[in-house]
């Protein structure tokens, strides 16, 4: 055995021999050393077809819903904000030597307001975002969402409701792209000129969400165009039974509806079990008191902190964790109240700890003779 392997030893090429060819080098290579030879060689061919090789057109951009009418009003009613110096900040300045005894109780709930606003009490660690588009450089109407286990909705079965979308349904197709049922809601002279179905899985009424218990309806007139326009509220409740959800699972609720949200859930909301059904609830928050000039900084705010600070309560006690806050930087507005500075709008994601799990998702096929008489067209 011993001179076997001496002979296998000296058969091999002596030095002075000649050298082995490159095809030879390589048969006898290992394979590893091959493979990443492979992957080299591959890999600058690819570099080299991204550099040079040009790329074929995009296919057409799905139309957006907005028609053309709706387009040109939107573009008017926005003129004065886009000629805006980009680093115009409104600012809001309150004299609080008339408060009296009532300031200290206020700064008190303050600074409560602000540790339930911005103490985020259930981390997500998979948050992302949803929707938006850039408008002067900045991000506006993108909202968050949270894919954690046990709280992301579940692709291809969950159900999304939308209030306040103005003309950006960036959130709502993008939801509706994540495999969600969409329904979108708002309301003015604009919004009857929208489509039915602006995206896929995306449903649009022009509805808007009420502050109390019943149904409302509310009369505008224009005397420039001579016109009147007919507003109608519904509470959250009597719109998922209209539409066929009565005791469904809310996937996400998002609502955006610029200043009664505060209202909308104290009256409202609060006095049903829909949030006991919700996963997840996106609501960006205004503290509009304080963008009133003529601010009456005695019993009257005393009045509306406490408000603001009950329903943040109130959501805690039905099991909802704050996962996600920040200011809106895109329309920022900054109050000044004694020694305090803070924006007036703030973007918040809270997640449901206690969900209320049904038995089934409810999906229920709605036609546009259903749709027309919600809306009471």
């Amino acid at each position: 055995m011993m001179q076997q392997n001496i002979n296998i030893i000296t058969s091999h090429p002596l030095p002075g021999r000649p050298r082995l060819t490159f095809l030879n080098a390589l048969q006898m290579a290992p394979p590893l050393l091959f493979r990443r030879l492979r992957f080299t060689v591959l890999s600058i061919l690819c570099f080299m077809l991204v550099l040079y090789v040009r790329p074929r057109p995009l296919p057409r951009t799905p139309t957006s819903p907005l028609t053309k009418v709706v387009i040109e009003r939107y573009v008017e009613a926005w003129t004065p904000l886009v000629d805006e110096p980009v680093n115009a900040v409104s600012t809001f300045v309150h004299n609080t030597s008339l408060a009296g005894h009532e300031l200290k109780e206020q700064l008190v709930l303050l600074d409560q307001l602000f540790l339930l606003m911005t103490n985020i009490t259930k981390p997500c660690r998979k948050l992302v975002r949803q929707g938006g588009k850039l408008c002067r450089g900045k991000l506006d109407g993108d909202k968050k969402l949270c894919l954690d286990p046990f709280v992301r909705p579940t692709s291809n079965s969950c159900l999304v409701y939308s209030f306040g979308i103005g003309y950006d349904f960036s959130f709502d197709a993008a939801m509706g792209k994540y495999g969600c049922r969409v329904f979108s809601f708002d309301d003015d002279d604009a919004h009857e000129l929208l489509d039915r179905n602006p995206f896929p899985r995306v449903k649009f009424l022009r509805l808007r969400l009420a502050a109390g218990r019943g149904v409302k309806v509310e009369r505008s007139y224009n005397p420039a165009t001579k016109s009147e326009y007919i507003y109608l509220y519904r509470p959250l409740d009597n719109i998922m039974y209209l539409l066929g959800h009565p005791k469904a699972n809310v996937d996400v609720l998002k609502i955006d509806v610029d200043g009664p949200e505060w209202e909308i859930f104290e009256d409202s909301i609060f006095k049903t079990d829909i949030l006991e059904r919700t996963r997840q609830l996106s609501i960006e928050i205004h503290l509009s008191a304080f963008l009133d000039p003529q601010l009456d900084t005695g019993l009257p705010l005393t009045q509306t902190l406490r408000k603001y600070t009950r329903v943040f309560r109130g959501l805690e006690d039905r099991g909802f964790r704050l996962t996600h806050y920040e200011p809106n930087i895109f329309y920022s507005k900054f109050v000044k109240f004694a020694s305090k500075t803070f924006n007036a709008y703030y973007e918040l994601l809270f997640v449901n700890t206690q969900l209320k799990k049904m038995k089934k998702s409810e999906h229920v096929e709605i036609s546009d003779d259903i749709f027309k008489e919600i809306e009471f067209d």
